[in-house]
């Protein structure tokens, strides 16, 4: 397949300023790919549209907030417009297998990129739509081996076009050597739900705490599990001593990177729920912190639990056991030399292995192998088909 110049579609249900890991995977994939010379389209909606932007490379087509089914249709009547109006992709990336859908008319190459959780929970007329969206792509990009596992578990005839590709970072500048805290800090950057185990979190950082474990921390994020986390912080606040635990909700741009620079720990003993359909797929907070030199503390369940090497760069934990937290977390406020060794592997670990541009090349290997062009006569008739829907 070529790449200097030629268009590729980047198509996905959301897009920034709304909030989100998949929002931030649309971003840095449209911008991989812009940085190999292609010239991209992103389709996508979010609450800022309906709108047309053009910046670095990247065409952004917002179709702007409705309901599911019209958010499909705006969709494909932009994708349709842009082909009638000549502009012909090498190739199609739908960032989940629902944005795959509006995508299915137009006969080019079409990539679907998995992330866990969706693939994980569908049933019934659900599952039967993710299977037949599946089946009709030419490469799946899962994010972790734990969301490839899961994906084939649910369909093992999509093993031979299936790839674990991890996602990638954008690799600060050099960190300082001490962050220069009397009192080590631990953050928590994520979407408040329950896989994520926060109040369990909490509540190990509280333990640690009445055991005389001078801690600071702040739980960075919102959710649907605010309650929960709220309430396990109020049950720690009547610890004596220093340090403390807040959370700080929705932060700007600027504050979570002082957050990340300053950070001495960084704490995400997520779990996997629903027998293992609810899980977190790859774990982009804890990629970032890991780029940043934090040494993470992570659970075992899912995607985290392959980025973080046991003893080496961070913390492997079982989520579900909250004395395996506490000792992680005391572990590590009470040695700094250890949290600085683990850190410097950290960096260096990111730096290598999570790569947006590598990312990318692998979602398109092989696809010019895999499918053949059509002719030009059924592209315009697939095209005009959704205009006329």
């Amino acid at each position: 397949m070529s790449e200097a110049g030629s268009p590729i579609w980047v198509v996905a249900r959301v897009h920034g300023p709304d909030e989100g890991g998949v929002q931030t995977y649309v971003a840095q994939v449209a911008q991989a790919y812009a940085r190999s010379g292609r010239r991209v389209t992103v389709f996508a909606k979010s609450s800022a549209g309906p709108r047309r932007a053009v910046e670095g490379g990247v065409t952004l087509v917002d179709v702007g907030p409705a309901s599911q089914l019209r958010v499909y249709m705006r969709l494909a009547r932009a994708m349709a417009a842009a082909w009638i109006a000549g502009e012909r992709p090498e190739a199609i990336h739908a960032c989940t297998w629902r944005a795959a859908i509006p995508a299915l008319p137009f006969r080019r190459p079409l990539v679907v990129t998995v992330h866990g959780r969706e693939i994980g929970r569908p049933a019934g007329i659900a599952f039967l739509l993710m299977r037949a969206v599946l089946s009709r792509t030419a490469r799946v990009v899962a994010v972790s081996d734990a969301t490839r596992a899961l994906m084939l578990s649910r369909m093992p005839t999509l093993a031979d076009r299936c790839v674990a590709a991890w996602n990638g970072v954008v690799l600060p500048a050099e960190r300082p050597v001490e962050t220069g805290n009397a009192v080590p800090r631990i953050i928590t950057v994520c979407r408040l739900v329950p896989r994520k185990n926060v109040a369990a979190a909490v509540r190990a950082v509280s333990d640690c705490r009445a055991g005389g474990v001078a801690i600071d921390y702040a739980v960075i994020g919102r959710g649907d599990d605010e309650s929960a986390v709220r309430e396990a912080v109020a049950d720690g606040a009547v610890i004596q001593g220093p340090g403390g635990i807040v959370m700080t909700g929705y932060v700007s741009d600027e504050e979570l990177a002082l957050r990340y620079r300053t950070a001495d720990i960084f704490l995400h003993p997520q779990i996997a729920l629903e027998g293992g359909a609810e899980m977190e797929g790859f774990g982009l907070s804890v990629a970032d912190a890991m780029a940043q030199g934090i040494p993470c503390i992570v659970g075992r369940d899912g995607g985290p639990g392959e980025l973080v090497r046991d003893g080496v760069d961070g913390l492997v934990v079982d989520g579900r056991t909250p004395s395996e937290i506490r000792a992680a977390v005391a572990l590590l406020a009470r040695d700094p030399a250890y949290r600085r060794k683990l850190g410097e592997n950290a960096r260096a670990f990111a730096a290598e292995n999570f790569c947006w541009d590598r990312h990318c090349r692998l979602a398109l290997e092989g696809l010019a192998d895999q499918l053949g062009r059509p002719d030009a006569g059924q592209e315009s008739r697939a095209g005009k088909a959704v205009l006329s829907t």
